[in-house]
């Protein structure tokens, strides 16, 4: 019987096709854009009425096919920046029979396989619950909903199509009745922090109110709530 370390696995991550366009197009894209710079920057210069002359009157200021080639390096540095922030951006899952690992940005999650009572996918997000219906993973996965089932499948979660607590979910009011005034208090600041798109202080104020009893879900700033349920 294999160890845990000997384990196979299955990475959920950014699908292959996607990888080869970032890593060749966004950089070709770049140099692109720094060789087309220079002559419509001089194309510009030549239209006074043109607003927001000014970057594109100092780009023209610069002679010499070195410009050309400079910028060309700029654009090649910003497509590879891009790539790497695309990357360390995207949600990468490790799957095993025993466990499976979340990574996004510098974070690194670890459940065990005992602990997941539900994995399914939310639209663009995988949803992962424990045994009380808490969320223990709602991010944005970019593999496709095919490929994400298929690999939780293989390695025995119990996947589910949809959301089996989807009817238990109501509309959050500002100090809806059916909630204690602790739960309203922090969808009250959740749903400010929704509309400045602060996704830390979101998925931060998720786990408070998860601690009180209630789930949370978003739809753009709208937020639905449902009690915790004992499976």
């Amino acid at each position: 019987m294999p160890t845990e370390a000997e384990e196979p696995t299955t990475q959920l991550w950014l699908p292959l096709v996607d990888r080869l366009v970032l890593l060749i197009g966004a950089p070709a894209l770049g140099v692109g854009l720094g060789l087309l710079l220079p002559p419509v920057a001089d194309w510009v210069e030549g239209l006074p009425w043109m607003p927001m002359r000014g970057p594109f009157e100092l780009v023209a200021s610069f002679e010499g096919r070195w410009v050309g080639a400079a910028l060309a390096g700029v654009g090649l540095l910003a497509g590879l920046l891009l790539v790497v922030i695309a990357f360390a951006t995207s949600l990468r899952v490790t799957l095993s029979d025993s466990r499976l690992s979340v990574q996004l940005d510098d974070t690194t999650r670890v459940i065990e396989r005992a602990a997941v009572d539900a994995v399914f996918m939310d639209g663009k997000k995988l949803v992962v619950l424990d045994r009380e219906s808490r969320q223990l993973v709602r991010d944005t996965i970019e593999e496709r909903r095919a490929d994400v089932a298929r690999a939780f499948t293989a390695h025995g979660y119990p996947w589910a199509e949809a959301d089996p607590y989807a009817e238990l979910y109501r509309r959050w009011v500002p100090d809806a009745p059916e909630v204690p005034a602790a739960v309203n208090a922090l969808l009250k600041v959740r749903e400010v922090a929704l509309r400045k798109k602060a996704a830390g202080d979101t998925a931060e104020l998720r786990a408070e109110v998860e601690k009180l009893g209630y789930a949370v879900r978003d739809e753009s700033a709208r937020q639905y709530w449902r009690p915790l349920v004992r499976s």
